[in-house]
């Protein structure tokens, strides 16, 4: 196997993604402005409802991961959603490269996004509202931003396919699937609270339990990370398996002919 050209391959993909994105000055708001202005409505609210400081870490906790998931799928989305909007995805595909070069190289753009997203969030958090984001440690850290990464690969992966078997309607998945797993993963509650079918739709996501473990270090409840590790890596596997038969059927049936000019 020739590394060096895997490699070529894989950054290929998060080369595309930065150029694209230094060229759109609304990077520039999806990046900084719009998860600064969510955590600093969300904590503001912790003050005016007058919540203890393990509630706040809770709630800081679940607004948080909403940004970097939300900025890390839509990063793997855009692999297809810029190919869409710009009718050149058989370009794309013209290049011998796999689905699991985009993926991944994608996926690296999105996790040096998301971790910048982190900081910006936390800090400032820190000095606002007390929120001490290394209470478990750095480790804690660590596994909770490669879970979130790993569950934002899924959903960005869940675009692609959807783009690929259904055309121009598909792009709507890019802001609606974050916002389904903000209902029923806990992020600003619990998922005890919800319906029970819904709760185990919720133990079905591996975000619910990254965002126990993270909590858990702030006195609020046990965790199973485990779970959510193993949940993690069946899904990316599993989008990686679609994702290539939806490339195929995409080819056989003409729709990446009809989404090219």
């Amino acid at each position: 196997m020739n590394w060096r050209g895997e490699f070529n391959k894989f950054f290929s993909a998060t080369y595309k993604n930065w150029i694209i994105s230094k060229r759109n000055v609304f990077t520039v708001f999806e990046l900084v402005f719009w998860p600064f202005i969510g955590l600093l409505s969300i904590g503001l609210l912790t003050r005016f409802l007058e919540v203890g400081e393990d509630m706040v870490a809770f709630v800081l906790v679940g607004a948080i991961a909403l940004s970097i998931l939300q900025i890390t799928q839509i990063d793997v989305a855009y692999i297809l959603l810029f190919d869409l909007w710009s009718k050149s995805i058989k370009h794309t595909f013209v290049a011998p490269i796999r689905s699991y070069h985009l993926v991944v190289g994608s996926l690296l753009f999105g996790m040096i996004r998301g971790t910048a997203v982190f900081f910006i969030l936390v800090i400032p958090s820190a000095h606002i509202f007390g929120f001490d984001f290394l209470a478990g440690g750095l480790i804690t850290v660590v596994v909770f931003l490669v879970g979130i990464f790993m569950t934002a690969a899924s959903i960005g992966m869940v675009v692609c396919i959807s783009i690929l078997l259904f055309g121009q309607r598909a792009d709507v998945a890019a802001w609606t699937l974050s916002g389904i797993m903000m209902l029923v993963s806990g992020i600003y509650y619990p998922v005890e609270i919800l319906p029970w079918p819904l709760q185990i739709l919720a133990r079905s996501m591996p975000l619910t339990y990254f965002l126990e473990y993270y909590r858990s270090a702030f006195g609020y409840g046990s965790h199973d990370v485990l779970t959510g590790i193993g949940l993690a890596a069946f899904y990316f596997v599993l989008g990686l398996l679609i994702l290539n038969m939806a490339i195929r059927r995409a080819r056989t049936t003409g729709m990446m002919l009809r989404l090219s000019e």
